[in-house]
């Protein structure tokens, strides 16, 4: 049992924590800050004129229909979850990192 335990932890990585019975961790396993500055990768921004952003942010519902259908006809797996006014634009949160292809898709 003992050995088992022993090749596990060396697996993870080369410091050991006091705190943690002597588990050993890696940088990577540390939790991230939970603040953002700004947009992530998953988000598409769209620049639009206030009034314009305003109506596609109160018919939220329709405007994730829309995308999605035309994303699902172009045979992309990328879906819209989410849309709100963010950054003097609209957000649009998805599933996975758009591609040129799915942006002009989501942009018509």
């Amino acid at each position: 049992m003992k050995k088992v335990l022993a090749i596990q932890q060396s697996s993870f990585g080369a410091s050991t924590s006091p705190n943690r019975g002597g588990a050993v961790y890696s940088g990577t396993s540390r939790a991230s800050k939970m603040t953002m500055h700004g947009p992530t990768r998953r988000q598409v921004l769209i620049p639009l004129d206030t009034p314009t952003a305003e109506v596609v942010v109160t018919n939220a519902a329709t405007t994730v229909e829309s995308c999605n259908k035309g994303l699902v006809e172009a045979h992309s797996k990328l879906r819209v979850e989410s849309v709100c006014k963010a950054w003097d634009r609209i957000s649009m949160s998805t599933n996975f990192i758009a591609s040129a292809t799915e942006l002009e898709v989501i942009k018509q």
